[in-house]
């Protein structure tokens, strides 16, 4: 698979693709540290993809090496935007320490995790 359709950001510690193809949902692979650095860019970008591609948004989560509340706003802020518009955000493949981090604040019932990786 080669590079062309999908677009890099980076946002501190934070690198981004994003998957510009024409499927119906987009997809975004985020690696390295969403934090209080990252994090207000990247849901920017969240939001972007929202109001441009539709409401459905797939984060592959398995690249993050850190993630604090201000990463979880993030997700949660681009979450009730895309459910605000009939959709929602799901996190793939999230790592050991993410999937805890979910579950002790509640929102891997909100997140519902995908289990597989994006493309």
């Amino acid at each position: 698979m080669g590079t062309q359709g999908i677009r890099f950001e980076a946002f501190g510690e934070l690198v981004t693709s994003v998957d510009d193809d024409d499927g119906e949902v987009a997809r975004v692979t985020a690696r390295g540290e969403l934090d209080i650095a990252s994090s207000a860019a990247f849901g920017i970008e969240l939001a972007r993809l929202i109001g441009e591609r539709g409401p459905d948004v797939v984060v592959d989560v398995s690249g993050l090496t850190f993630c604090d509340a201000r990463g979880l706003a993030a997700l949660v802020a681009a979450d009730d935007l895309a459910r605000r518009h009939g959709g929602a955000v799901t996190l793939a493949s999230p790592r050991p320490q993410m999937a805890k981090i979910l579950r002790l604040t509640g929102l891997d019932h909100r997140f519902a995790p995908a289990r597989t990786p994006v493309r």
